[in-house]
């Protein structure tokens, strides 16, 4: 799962301002910002990163999530699904299931961006912030 993360990263980042999960704009992409969410909280809370970081967010839960940012309209995952079980071939446990979700948002400008999850920001507190810098 890691290998495909690492691999999805790599897609994205070559993709550049062509993404339909990227904030656009051109310019370096500086990789290797990521934050899971998992268990009603993303982790870490906080990311620091330089400006022109693609920022990945993966669920590594067992329901769906989002990171959206409290500000309307400068992004929103909608819902990523965690890690699906075993495909029904597998012979027997364990076995690997499908990937869990990801969604990918580049910052070109810096400043500080709070975000939460639609579903369990309010509800359970799931928040964090990403702090770009220049």
């Amino acid at each position: 799962m890691r290998k495909f993360s690492l691999m999805f990263t790599a897609v994205l980042a070559a993709c550049g301002g062509s993404s339909p999960m990227s904030s656009g704009g051109g310019g370096n992409v500086t990789p290797g910002a990521s934050a899971t969410m998992l268990d009603y909280r993303f982790s870490p809370e906080t990311l620091r990163v330089a400006v022109g970081t693609l920022v990945q967010w993966s669920n590594g839960g067992t329901t769906d999530h989002t990171s959206t940012r409290d500000a309307a309209g400068v992004w929103n995952s909608n819902a990523v699904a965690p890690p699906g079980p075993p495909p029904m071939t597998c012979p027997y446990p364990p076995c690997e299931g499908t990937p869990a979700g990801t969604f990918a948002f580049k910052f070109t400008t810096a400043g500080t961006y709070p975000y939460h999850c639609a579903f369990h920001g309010q509800t359970l507190g799931m928040k964090g912030v990403v702090i770009v810098g220049p």
